[in-house]
């Protein structure tokens, strides 16, 4: 991030330069797409317009997701936008959450609204911080744990075996934005 021989930006200054960088636009996801053939993903995606968008570009996933509410604290959960996203493209291109993992139940929740999988950016990073490799095998042993233990408590022996009837939300809990 720096020129050779100079001093590299602090971290706060790097972050700074960062949060201040031109957002990308559409044309630029498109241009991208143009210099990739291979597997393409989008993420960030919580409106539906903006999903038909991503399947419009050729991309071959997205991923549903607020980025943990970094940028903007208010936004819908990710999981409360995934049913309607999963309804506007699931056909058509993978869709994956991102955001809000913290255990295996959610793991099953989001794959029952129709998610083909999930990203856990923070849960690994956490084991990593506390015990290096074996805490990011101990996180993953729990997730695999808690999804074992969701998938025998809903009856099913299999991911694949869930519907949505399988969460239990209140009738206003999902939101279907952009549509």
């Amino acid at each position: 991030m720096a020129p050779i021989g100079a001093k590299p930006p602090t971290f706060f200054g790097a972050y700074y330069e960062w949060m201040q960088s031109r957002l990308p636009s559409w044309q630029d996801v498109a241009w991208l797409r143009g210099q990739w053939d291979g597997p393409f993903m989008v993420k960030g995606v919580s409106r539906v317009d903006d999903a038909r968008r991503v399947v419009d570009l050729g991309a071959t996933a997205l991923s549903v997701s607020n980025h943990g509410g970094n940028n903007l604290d208010g936004t819908p959960a990710p999981i409360r936008a995934l049913p309607a996203v999963v309804d506007a493209v699931g056909d058509q291109i993978e869709v994956l959450l991102d955001g809000g993992v913290r255990r295996g139940s959610d793991v099953v929740k989001a794959l029952a609204l129709g998610a083909r999988a999930v990203m856990i950016g923070r849960a690994y990073l956490w084991g990593l911080a506390a015990n290096g490799q074996a805490g990011v095998e101990n996180v993953l042993d729990v997730l695999r744990g808690g999804i074992d233990s969701t998938l025998l408590g809903l009856g099913r022996s299999s991911s694949d075996e869930l519907t949505r009837d399988d969460v239990v939300a209140p009738a206003d809990f999902f939101r279907r934005l952009g549509s």
